[in-house]
């Protein structure tokens, strides 16, 4: 009897053990399958960024494709049937002009070879104005319609709740379903200034699938970004800095504080695209405490001299 209580508690240890040394594993895997399953370890480092003299619809093309091509090509992500869901910033009832939304042009392009490549398209943020107003004043309603997708208001019964892996301050995260439900998450934030996070870039961008009251996040935020990142998947991050807003963001400032930078920052980890794109501002990757954190975390590198950069310029 004491024989058989003896081999029951060492078959149970030894479960135990192998229990833990899963979990362990898997939550790695987790996180590693966030920056992005189409992306290899070299290329997680590997951004395009990519110039033109000026940012007309026509120039805007040729970024894009030109930051495509860097990456294989666009066919190399987005396959035929794929449920494809962009999300840029279309937070603010505001003009292109102003640097507080996504840019329209930069937004139908990236829609429009999606849906050549034969995806089903779906554009949606959880807007801070009244999103008819935003989706419209932004140029992002026109744009959708321009590219034949489908646009698409958050509807607040759609979140679900999600676990954060390795959680810095959250433990779950309410997240909009039909974007974890994508076949590939395309992440097009604005580069621009924000008055809590200092800059409000693709990290800070999740905060639009993001259910729940706005203002408790902004207690602990540099954190809370971190565990934005953590748990909503990204395949890709197109980052607009063809305008950008250095001070008064997200949604003020004046006409001196809206630069043309004319660029835009093509890569498959968010927190790499994030680092380089704090640099236009003058300003060190490390010095920005969510991407310092992320860092840390060892969920991108934001070191540019590390990073593989291509540069060109259309």
């Amino acid at each position: 009897m004491k024989e058989k209580l003896f081999q029951r508690r060492s078959f149970l240890k030894i479960t135990l053990k192998l229990l833990v040394c899963i979990v362990i594993y898997l939550i790695p895997q987790r996180l590693q399958k966030l920056f992005s399953a189409y992306a290899s370890s070299s290329e997680k480092s590997k951004i395009a960024v990519i110039s033109s003299s000026n940012i007309s619809s026509k120039s805007i093309e040729r970024m894009v494709n030109k930051a495509f091509n860097e990456f294989g090509g666009v066919n190399r992500f987005i396959k035929k049937g794929m449920k494809v869901v962009i999300k840029p910033n279309i937070a603010w009832n505001s003009f292109p002009e102003r640097a507080h939304n996504t840019n329209p042009h930069l937004v139908e392009t990236v829609a429009r070879l999606c849906t050549n490549a034969g995806a089903d398209v779906t554009i949606f943020d959880r807007s801070c104005n009244n999103a008819r107003l935003s989706y419209q004043a932004s140029g992002i309603a026109d744009a959708a319609k321009r590219a034949g997708v489908k646009l698409e208001y958050i509807d607040s019964r759609k979140f679900v709740k999600v676990d954060v892996p390795n959680g810095l301050r959250l433990k779950n995260l309410q997240v909009y379903k039909p974007l974890l439900d994508a076949d590939f998450v395309i992440n097009m934030p604005i580069a621009k200034h924000h008055g809590s996070s200092t800059l409000s870039l693709s990290m800070k961008n999740l905060m639009g699938v993001i259910g729940g009251n706005r203002g408790k996040y902004h207690i602990g935020l540099h954190q809370n970004i971190v565990d934005f990142t953590k748990t909503v998947r990204v395949d890709l991050v197109i980052c607009d800095a063809l305008r950008i807003l250095t001070n008064n963001g997200p949604n003020g400032g004046t006409p001196d504080d809206v630069k043309e930078k004319r660029i835009i920052i093509m890569g498959t980890n968010p927190v790499t695209v994030d680092a380089y794109a704090t640099t236009l501002f003058g300003i060190s990757p490390s010095k920005i405490e969510y991407v310092s954190l992320a860092s840390k975390n060892g969920m991108g590198e934001i070191r540019p001299d590390k990073m593989s950069i291509i540069k060109k310029r259309v």
